[in-house]
């Protein structure tokens, strides 16, 4: 009995490890990478339709621009929102240059980007717990957005978002029962042999 409750054990504690260990990391890319080099005379929704996979939770996301830059040396400023929906795909709206921020009252401002060299460089933004958050609440029904507004123009070399997710591992007490239901289970076997 001491063996089989030895080996049950063992097994609960592979199986917890297991799960401990999972994470994963899914990667958006819009159509096209660089949002037509983020013309100033317009304002892009990126839609996104995606849900969390089945015993994965969200822990962190991040956006990524590659070789972004000012066309020339003048004031400029992008604003990037995290929105509750959006039509799947990429969507442009006309500002004519307007300064200001087409996505003022909608979604969470991510960031607002001031005056962006002409060299290029890139820029990762790391999601605030705040804003992980609230895309955990925007995901609720599969369908979430990005909002950005170059109040210039910025070519860029590609727009990555990346969701980090973990596995989610039993709770100690579901664990404590799994293995009681096992001992039980030993038990029974091993008193029915007799």
């Amino acid at each position: 009995m001491k063996k089989v409750l030895l080996y049950l054990l063992l097994i609960v504690f592979v199986l917890y490890l297991g799960g401990i260990a999972g994470a994963a990391s899914y990667d958006f890319t819009p159509t096209p990478a660089d949002l037509y080099d983020l013309d100033h005379t317009k304002y892009y929704t990126w839609g996104i339709n995606w849900s969390v996979p089945t015993n994965e939770s969200i822990v962190g996301a991040s956006l990524f621009f590659d070789d972004i830059r000012n066309w020339d040396n003048n004031p400029n400023v992008l604003y990037v929102h995290l929105l509750d929906s959006a039509s799947a795909g990429v969507s442009i709206g006309y500002d004519g240059e307007g300064g200001g921020d087409n996505y003022l009252n909608l979604g969470v401002l991510l960031n607002q980007w001031n005056n962006l060299s002409t060299t290029p460089q890139d820029i990762t933004y790391n999601f605030e717990s705040a804003e992980v958050e609230f895309l955990i609440s925007y995901l609720v029904n599969g369908n979430f957005g990005l909002g950005f507004d170059p109040d210039c123009h910025y070519y860029n070399n590609g727009i990555k978002l990346t969701i980090n997710t973990t596995t989610n591992v039993p709770e100690p007490a579901t664990m404590l029962l799994l293995v009681l239901g096992l001992v039980g289970l030993a038990g029974a076997r091993r008193k029915f042999k007799k």
